[in-house]
């Protein structure tokens, strides 16, 4: 297990916690939404973390929660 393998799966970890985060309520949403999408943003820049497992589920939980967020609160 690389270094940068356990960072990508961390950052899954991170995002999908941030994903509940936004779930649960509005109090920290400018906050949770930026880190979330920077988290992502920055993976995305290296071309063997795109093609990696992590970096799609990554990719799913972000979708998951804008789609499943409350209108009022994204």
């Amino acid at each position: 297990m690389t270094p940068s393998y356990r960072g990508l799966k961390m950052n899954v970890y991170t995002i999908r916690s941030y994903q509940k985060a936004i779930m649960h309520g509005s109090k920290f949403v400018y906050q949770t939404i930026p880190r979330m999408l920077t988290i992502w943003l920055d993976a995305g820049e290296d071309k063997r973390a795109c093609q990696d497992d992590s970096y799609k589920k990554m990719t799913d939980s972000i979708s998951r929660a804008f789609k499943e967020a409350p209108v009022y609160k994204v």
